[in-house]
């Protein structure tokens, strides 16, 4: 039977923006999600009580004019959501040993406060900008070549990116400045595409760091509200989101895609089918050999993915802005060698790991004040880990893994704490609940192959055209996520709008037709100037004590 037109494979923020697309075309969708909640990475969680959401911790693009704010306006989900912009002085913070330095929103501020801090690599620092920001534009309409005549102009449409961006980014540093510190601020934010600058292509950086020129916002209510957002959506336009469905197979018939069977042994049919599962799954497991070519099979098997994490979910009793914490991220490293940290994910054994050489610290409660109002932060740690650290445990379940394990765990997340009171003071002694996650957790709660944060490992070898396309080999089949387009959500947001475009031949514009749409953004530091309805409970007496009354 012909259930449906379109079925979308998983709920992470591509499959859902796919799905949605199509429903608002008029295209009768079912994303199927084999875990109890939807999201994928963006998906939010309750423990003990306290949320969380590991896998959106800042968002960027959403001003006038950026390409994500125009996606969530023109699907038509902007009006159910509301942003909360991170301090636009500092909505990254660096802290390096002793050293601190805050990252400003807009390009200009930026470089004036790094030519501030080092006045004498004034030129280097303009040299860096100038570069970043045009291989970043290059990247934007340097798509990958459809024809031979695009193949030839490719050298002309990216220049900047041909001299300066296939290098490690170490290397293109090389070129601006010598200073350790400076080199160490400029390269910190890697973490967000999981490649040290040893090792990351300089273009891959510079389309991240450029992402986030014109500042960052955090999701009011959590990562999860995007993904409610679209849920709610895709259903009002009689589309479906079925949970805890797990597919078991892409179905094939004549080299063409005809529908899928859940892990039930239930069919459902339809004419397109969109996988935003990653590649060791989709090409891995979803598919059959005998349907793929000897060059796909070799290629998938072949691959590397990009590190994961290991993650401490903690809730501390602390007045966390009374120890100099606001609403922007910190990035920490012991050293200017951010290197480091990336030798340690690759560690095999961790059993004996003296330190943590950088974190991520992000504190959601000071990001989105409205979360709690008892006084307690909720926070979410971070640090890359490989899957190889875990491998042995992976035929265990959660809850029944051996002891060993526990083990790990419990002497990885104590030196976690300790390394977190080394740039916030009495941080341990005052936390009140804690749980720690490693890349076995992600991938049995999001299906990640290696329990990967950034799908494939974002070497030239998995970039631009060298990436897997959206369309595939097999007619009506289609792919998004984070190993199409680019890593974090607004790469995979963009992949599932160009998925559902390929999917109906047409315009990814053609696709964003709501109108009446306006995103909302606050000041995520200012709660008493955000609209009465959405304040924090409890903000009129917060007012009060501020103004001394």
């Amino acid at each position: 039977m012909r259930d449906c037109e379109a079925i979308v494979v998983g709920s992470g923020s591509g499959g859902l923006t796919a799905a949605l697309a199509l429903a608002n075309a008029g295209v009768r969708v079912v994303v199927f999600e084999q875990n109890a909640i939807a999201g994928g990475y963006s998906q939010s969680f309750s423990l003990d009580g306290f949320s969380f959401s590991p896998g959106v911790h800042y968002i960027g693009q959403l001003q006038p004019g950026g390409r994500l704010r125009e996606i969530y306006e023109g699907l038509g989900i902007a009006n159910d959501l509301t942003f909360l912009e991170l301090n636009p002085d500092g909505y990254d913070r660096v802290v390096i040993g002793d050293e601190r330095f805050d990252i400003p929103k807009g390009r200009d501020h930026f470089a004036e406060r790094l030519k501030q801090r080092f006045p004498s690599e004034a030129d280097g620092i303009d040299f860096y900008m100038r570069t970043v920001s045009r291989m970043s534009a290059e990247l934007q309409w340097c798509t990958p070549p459809q024809s031979i005549r695009e193949m030839l102009t490719l050298p002309m449409r990216a220049r900047t990116i041909l001299r300066y961006g296939l290098r490690p980014l170490n290397r293109f540093l090389d070129r601006c400045t010598r200073d350790p510190l400076l080199r160490a601020i400029l390269s910190i934010q890697a973490g967000d595409h999981g490649m040290a600058p040893g090792d990351a292509p300089t273009a891959l950086h510079a389309g991240l760091q450029d992402y986030y020129f014109d500042g960052a916002c955090y999701p009011r209510g959590g990562g999860h509200a995007i993904a409610d957002a679209l849920v709610k959506q895709i259903e009002s336009k009689g589309g479906r989101v079925v949970l805890g469905k797990r597919v078991e197979r892409i179905l094939i018939e004549n080299s063409r895609a005809i529908g899928v069977r859940l892990g039930d042994g239930t069919e459902v049919r339809a004419d397109i089918v969109i996988s935003n599962a990653d590649p060791g799954v989709t090409w891995g497991q979803l598919i059959e050999s005998k349907h793929q070519s000897t060059q796909l099979r070799k290629h998938v098997a072949r691959l590397r993915y990009s590190l994961s994490t290991l993650s401490l979910f903690v809730a501390v009793d602390m007045d966390l802005r009374a120890a100099g914490l606001d609403s922007g991220n910190i990035w920490y490293s012991r050293t200017p060698d951010i290197d480091a940290a990336y030798r340690m994910a690759e560690m095999r054994d961790l059993s004996n790991l003296k330190h943590f050489p950088g974190l991520f610290f992000n504190v959601s409660t000071l990001k989105d004040p409205s979360l709690r109002n008892d006084g307690l932060h909720t926070v979410e740690i971070m640090a890359l880990a490989s899957y190889r650290s875990f491998a042995a445990w992976e035929g265990s379940q959660p809850g029944r893994r051996p002891k060993s394990y526990d083990w790990l765990k419990d002497n990885l997340e104590y030196k976690m704490l300790q390394e977190v009171d080394c740039f916030v003071p009495g941080f341990s002694d005052r936390v009140v609940f804690k749980k720690f996650a490693t890349p076995l957790t992600n991938m049995h709660y999001v299906n990640a192959t290696e329990g990967a944060i950034y799908g494939t490992r974002k070497s030239l070898r998995n970039l631009g055209p060298f990436s897997f396309p959206i369309r595939t080999n097999i007619h009506g089949l289609y792919q998004c996520g984070a190993s199409t387009f680019a890593p974090g959500i607004n790469g995979v947001t963009r992949s599932g709008l160009s998925a559902a475009a390929a999917a109906l031949d047409c315009d990814e514009d053609d696709l964003l037709r709501s109108r009446g749409q306006t995103l909302k953004i606050l000041p995520a530091d200012d709660p008493a100037s955000w609209p009465i309805e959405l304040q924090p409970r409890g903000i009129d007496q917060d007012r009060e004590l501020c103004s001394g009354t």
